[in-house]
This record gives C-alpha cells, sequence and structure tokens, in this order.
C-alpha cells in the first residue's frame, strides 16, 4: 500500500503527540520529539513493507525518538506517572496502583490496555521478541492485582 507523507501527518500527528506526551510530560519537548519522529518518517516511509500496522511503524520510530531524548539530556522518563482516565474511583485505583508500577510494566500494560495493541505490534514497538512481551505482560498484570490486593 501506498501511503502519502501528508496524509499520514493529518491522520496520526495527534496521535503520536499524545504518545510521546505521555512520556515526556512536558508540550515543547513532546512536539520537538513529535516533529523528529515525523522527519523520521518522511525519510524512511520508503522502508514500510506493512508487516504491521503504519501508527504501529510510527510509535516505534516515536518510541525510539524518545529514547533517544532521554539519554540525551538525561531528563526522567514520565512515561509511568500519568495515566489519562476518568476521576470514577475504580479508575483511580487503576491510575494509583498503574503509578506505583515500575516504568517497562506501566509501559507495555499501557500499549496493550490503553492503546488496544497486539502483542506482536508491542514487541516491534519495543524491539523485543512477542515471547518476551508475552512474559512481561503476565508479570506486569501480575504486579498489578498484587498493588491493588496489597495497597
Amino acid at each position: 500500500m501506498k501511503y502519502e507523507f501528508e496524509e499520514i501527518v493529518d491522520k496520526y500527528y495527534k496521535d503520536v503527540y499524545r504518545f510521546i506526551f505521555m512520556m515526556v510530560k512536558n508540550r515543547d519537548d513532546a512536539e520537538d520529539i513529535t516533529q523528529d519522529t515525523f522527519l523520521k518518517v518522511k525519510r524512511y516511509l520508503w522502508t514500510f513493507r506493512g508487516r504491521s500496522s503504519i501508527l504501529t511503524w510510527i510509535y516505534r520510530i516515536a518510541t525510539n525518538e524518545v529514547k533517544k531524548f532521554f539519554k540525551k539530556t538525561n531528563k526522567t522518563n514520565h512515561f509511568c506517572k500519568i495515566l489519562a482516565v476518568s476521576e470514577e474511583n475504580s479508575c483511580d485505583t487503576l491510575r494509583n496502583a498503574m503509578n506505583k508500577l515500575g516504568c517497562d510494566a506501566y509501559e507495555i500494560l499501557f500499549l496493550k490496555y490503553f492503546k488496544n495493541m497486539s502483542e506482536k505490534e508491542i514487541a516491534f514497538i519495543m524491539n523485543v521478541p512477542e515471547g518476551t512481551v508475552k512474559s512481561r505482560l503476565f508479570n506486569a498484570r501480575k504486579k498489578l492485582k498484587e498493588v491493588i490486593t496489597n495497597g
């Protein structure tokens, strides 16, 4: 399938920006990283082979750009600190429990349950084997259950 860069930007820019903002928690940084992400998308669009959805491919580029940003700036990764859900009690419990998890557990649960991604898509984004994603999901769900149960 042939993708036009302008269509990709129009369709996915807001989602990618929100995804990046979830990790960096700073509007200016998120905007810069989003722009860097789409510059890479434009530069490497010809390499996209359709083995995943175009959005999954873009999320992988965004994740790599965010990692590069944190490495370069030595800023704190806020990805595990934010959960955009409603203010209902059960959601507060979930938000509080998620915030007590480590960043890896939070990230994998967020991608699976809040972005509705498959294990295969998560593996692609995180650049790990699908089996690793499955075991990390198992462990993350176990940790989440412990946090919710034990407070």
